[in-house]
């Protein structure tokens, strides 16, 4: 039953993975004459970032090891090298939008892998995206 699990899993993160590989980080932004929110910083739209938050959520390499949780590092492994240096970023917006448990310590906030609050990637992807939404 385990292999059937990350054999979903797999496949739902090289399905997400094609999906999100049109999405350049050189692409210049939109222009905003609307007003309407449609990046994070660094370029990274809010869709991607979305899409990556899914990704996370259910990677095995995030919630089947141990110990389990998002670390910067574990992040930039799970994406495409020309998009690796928005890690970092990814990570101060799941921290931003609350979808990750808080550190035991303030000082570990970026050291030791933290887990999502919750294991509902609808929420997940939509708090992420109303966060990085009134960032803007």
């Amino acid at each position: 039953m385990r292999s059937a699990s990350s054999e979903t899993s797999d496949s739902l993160i090289a399905a997400l993975l094609r999906a999100l590989e049109p999405a350049s980080a050189s692409d210049p932004p939109d222009d905003d004459s609307t007003g309407a929110p449609k990046t994070v910083p660094q370029t990274l739209s809010v869709e991607r970032l979305a899409a990556i938050a899914t990704m996370l959520a259910t990677a095995p390499s995030i919630v089947a090891v141990v110990p389990p949780g998002v670390t910067k590092g574990r992040i930039a492994a799970l994406l495409p090298p020309d998009e690796r240096r928005y890690a970092g970023t990814v990570m101060e917006a799941l921290d931003r939008a609350g979808v990750l448990v808080e550190p035991r310590a303030e000082a570990l906030r970026w050291r030791e892998p933290r887990l999502f609050c919750r294991d509902d990637c609808d929420w997940i992807v939509a708090q992420v995206r109303s966060s990085s939404m009134e960032d803007q």
